[in-house]
């Protein structure tokens, strides 16, 4: 006959498991994608997705992040170039034409 007040061992916790850390690609994409030169962030967010797949690092959704604006703004830069060339062009012929 076991006594009232036996023994119980303490329930068990799940162990506690610091979550894995961000990849630095990942976070160096969107800063690179945003502030200073967009192909780098396309570069750097695939490299991250690369390694990100292999280590099991967070930040996958920092790297989509990287490239998918990457793109964007890279698009918009080269848009602004053609168009910035096509109004240097004209105003240099049409000085040229009117002497």
């Amino acid at each position: 006959m076991p006594y009232p007040y036996q023994y119980q061992p303490y329930p068990q916790y799940p162990q506690y498991r610091p979550a894995p850390p961000v990849n630095t690609y990942a976070i160096l994409a969107v800063i690179l994608a945003f502030v200073a030169f967009p192909p780098l962030g396309i570069y750097f967010g695939r490299k991250a997705r690369e390694q990100i797949e292999q280590t099991g690092e967070r930040g996958i959704e920092l790297a989509k992040v990287g490239i998918v604006a990457g793109w964007i703004l890279s698009s918009f830069y080269g848009l602004f170039l053609i168009v910035w060339c096509g109004f240097a062009g004209s105003l240099v012929f049409s000085g040229l034409s009117g002497s």
